[in-house]
């Protein structure tokens, strides 16, 4: 409008103006000189927009055909990540099966060939519903333990099949085939593990699960609308499949999708699912055993939304087009009228004919000119303004689909390592119960030495758990006086298996430094990042120093304004220092200079946030070329670091105890062995492997002294839940609970927690103080 305005509204003071000497005496020419065919101004106002317009829009419809291409790689890779954590999430759920032949494998009824007290294990393990086990013969395949029949029934004889054969033949645990079981009337596999008695083979111990729990399983996952996850065995019968299970399940998968499990450990194809439609698939092989897992999205669905952004940017240029095609028309009608009475009066000019003296147009026709030409420069500009803004949005959408995927991940890494750490603590409980049960019954120095090693290990695992926590950003930040000199001091083997051997690592950590006040294992990660950046600064090798030292600190030191006695911890690379257009962003999340999937802009965070959240701050000065020293400044701790109390070794002393405790654990292997350690020691022990289990125990009317409950457990209530309901039921009862990981751990309210792992005598004493 403005545009139009300039041409019609300015006509008045146009037309005033005089016109060049040019048009008043053109030389005569010959009659057909003027007739000579040439483009008119209505075509060259056309050939004008045309030019105008369409690099513009050729190089938008560039960018959006970009944007599509990246948002469906996006789209795939999220689909191939989807695949991969649902293989771990398998590869996990017959880990725990596996778990249960292990440990029965383990067992000296298995070591004597006792199969009556082996069966007898067996039925006492509180298995999933739908789990069973079999034990057959090695040698013919008679079968001598299938807890799935009645104590006594019958058991069938028969031949090793080639399932069981596979297994004896690998020498390991081995997942079998789908089969329809007989005996519950279902689709089942089973995994099987080879059992040896002096080197030879004696048994094949099976443990036999439902394909529900599979398809429960890939259900579970919460999968996008429309994707279809499924679990394959190795000769590609359908074992789970969360859309129509009942349908599929016991079928087998496409032969071209078979083809490729077989001839890769994963990857992503086209092709068609069981339903006929076209889907893109990515499968994985689990990382234990020869299961398949896949997922599949309909082909149409990657890059749809993409595909529908451009076809509506498409559709934008043709109306944009079309818009200035009908301005260009409009422009021109204007323009031809005065460029023919400018004509006409030149052909009276010619002719020798009077000449008006008004204006003749050659003025407006300037003016005209210059209007177009400025009018062609907003255009340019404006077309230069929308690439800009095209190419900002792309960029910004771009950055926030890396965010966000980086989010996602950093938030299933989380998940899955706290599942790691709950079950990886439990399993530290069970064999630091059985190293003391042993370390009690330990006859001489050596085998006491060989179980102090093993505590040793123990506690270096329950270490490297917390560790993986605070990675993970699943552990809540507990600050405690820390000897800064001293926790470097041990972190130097941990650092050096961080950095090259072309890296040499040098502390200057002085006598008499004062303790700081912060969480020592987000001081480690925090450390652990810095030294990890400062190696990829330093790829041709170099020194990363640390120097500690005692500052007091004026409120003008520092741009946070911090004032008192402070503990600064420097550590200095000879790297390739760090631009100065990006030193101001290093510490913000998800910031990196690396390559997309070699960084996820968190280290350099997680250093801010931790000093920051302790009270301190960190200062970062670098020069290019010549090094990067990152300053941590941690608050000096009112009180002294407290000192490990040494551990007290269990000794076989019978102790006079006449308490009652229940024992409420889910996990069998931790269960029994609290139970026996407790019972060695004079405690009468119940237990549960659930809440309602434990409640119905107080209810009986038993006499219950102490309740000591996990907090994560199966079904509705967990530990916390359980102690509260307890005190209503027995107002005496003594609390005392125990975890390996818990998320969002519920407000305790006064009562004791003790953390896994744990040793007897730690407990026993956690038990003395409830007294």
């Amino acid at each position: 409008m403005a545009d139009r305005q300039d041409l019609t509204g300015k006509g008045a003071a146009v037309r005033a103006m005089p016109a060049p000497a040019l048009l008043r005496a053109r030389p005569a020419g010959k009659p057909g000189a003027a007739a000579t065919s040439s483009l008119g101004v209505r075509g060259r106002l056309l050939l004008a927009a045309v030019a105008l317009l369409l690099p513009p829009l050729l190089g938008g419809a560039l960018l959006l055909g970009g944007a599509y291409t990246r948002e469906r790689r996006v789209a795939e890779r999220h689909l191939d990540e989807t695949a991969h954590m649902l293989s771990l999430a398998v590869d996990q759920q017959l880990g725990q099966s596996q778990a249960y032949l292990r440990a029965l494998v383990a067992s000296p009824a298995m070591a004597a060939g006792d199969i009556a007290a082996l069966e007898a294990q067996a039925r006492a393990i509180d298995l999933p519903k739908g789990y069973w086990f079999r034990l057959a013969s090695a040698v013919d395949g008679h079968v001598l333990i299938n807890t799935a029949l009645p104590p006594g029934a019958p058991l069938s004889g028969g031949q090793l099949g080639p399932n069981l054969q596979a297994a004896l033949d690998s020498g390991h645990s081995r997942v079998g085939t789908l089969f329809n079981s007989t005996l519950t009337n279902q689709q089942a596999i089973a995994l099987h593990e080879p059992v040896y008695r002096d080197g030879a083979p004696a048994y094949v111990l099976s443990l036999v699960m439902p394909s529900t729990e599979f398809t429960q399983l890939l259900t579970d996952q919460q999968l996008r609308a429309g994707w279809i996850g499924a679990v394959v065995d190795r000769s590609g019968g359908i074992i789970a499949r969360t859309r129509d299970p009942d349908r599929y399940v016991g079928q087998k998968a496409r032969p071209e999708f078979i083809e490729a499990f077989n001839k890769r450990t994963s990857g992503r194809m086209p092709g068609l699912s069981l339903e006929g439609f076209p889907i893109v698939i990515s499968f994985r092989h689990t990382p234990s055993q020869d299961l398949v897992v896949s997922v599949a999205a309909p082909r149409d669905e990657l890059g749809r939304e993409a595909w529908r952004g451009l076809l509506v940017a498409m559709a934008g240029a043709v109306a944009l087009f079309a818009l200035a095609m009908g301005l260009a028309l409009r422009l021109a009608r204007g323009i031809t009228y005065p460029v023919e009475q400018l004509a006409a009066r030149a052909a009276s000019l010619g002719r020798g004919a009077p000449v008006s003296t008004e204006t003749l147009g050659l003025a407006e026709a300037d003016a005209v000119a210059k209007v177009l030409a400025d009018a062609g420069q907003r255009l340019a500009r404006s077309s230069a303004e929308q690439e800009e803004k095209v190419r900002a949005a792309v960029a910004e959408a771009e950055s926030a689909n890396t965010a966000l995927f980086q989010a996602h991940r950093m938030e299933a890494v989380g998940r899955l390592t706290g599942g790691i750490a709950h079950d990886f603590n439990n399993l530290l409980q069970a064999v630091s119960g059985c190293l003391d049960m042993l370390m009690r019954r330990a006859a001489d120095d050596r085998s006491r030495d060989l179980i102090r090693a093993g505590m040793q290990a123990i506690d270096r695992g329950a270490g490297l758990t917390r560790q993986l926590m605070a990675f993970a950003r699943r552990q809540a930040l507990r600050p405690e006086p820390v000897d800064v000199a001293d926790l470097v001091r041990t972190m130097r083997q941990l650092l050096m298996h961080a950095l090259r051997a072309d890296i040499v690592l040098e502390m200057a950590l002085p006598q008499g430094l004062w303790p700081a006040m912060a969480d020592p294992a987000q001081l480690e990660l925090a450390l652990l990042n810095v030294a990890v950046n400062a190696r990829d600064a330093m790829p041709n090798g170099g020194v990363l120093r640390f120097v500690a030292e005692n500052v007091t600190l004026a409120p003008d030191h520092t741009e946070e304004g911090l004032k008192g006695q402070f503990v600064r911890l420097a550590i200095t690379d000879t790297g390739s220092g760090i631009d100065p257009a990006v030193l101001p962003h290093v510490f913000e999340p998800f910031f990196t200079t690396k390559e997309v999937g070699k960084g996820s802009g968190l280290g350099l965070s997680q250093v801010y946030g931790f000093a920051r959240q302790s009270g301190g701050t960190v200062h970062l000065d670098s020069v290019p070329g010549v090094g990067t020293t990152v300053t941590l400044f941690l608050p000096r701790a009112a009180d002294a670091p407290r000192r490990p109390a040494p551990v007290v070794e269990a000794r076989p002393v019978d102790r006079v105890e006449t308490r009652t405790v229940l024992v409420v654990e889910d996990d069998a292997t931790v269960s029994a062995t609290v139970a026996a350690g407790l019972t060695e020691r004079g405690f009468a022990v119940l237990q549960a492997s659930r809440a309602d289990q434990a409640l119905a125990l107080l209810q009986n009317g038993d006499t219950i002294d102490i309740l000591f409950s996990d907090i994560v457990m199966p079904g509705g209530m967990n530990g916390v839940d359980l102690a509260k309901v307890a005190l209503v039921l027995r107002p005496d009862l003594a609390v005392l609970l125990t975890t390996g990981y818990a998320e969002n751990l519920p407000p305790l309210e006064g009562m004791r927690l003790l953390p896994k792992p744990y040793r007897m005598e730690q407990l026993l004493e956690a038990l003395d103080t409830l007294r």
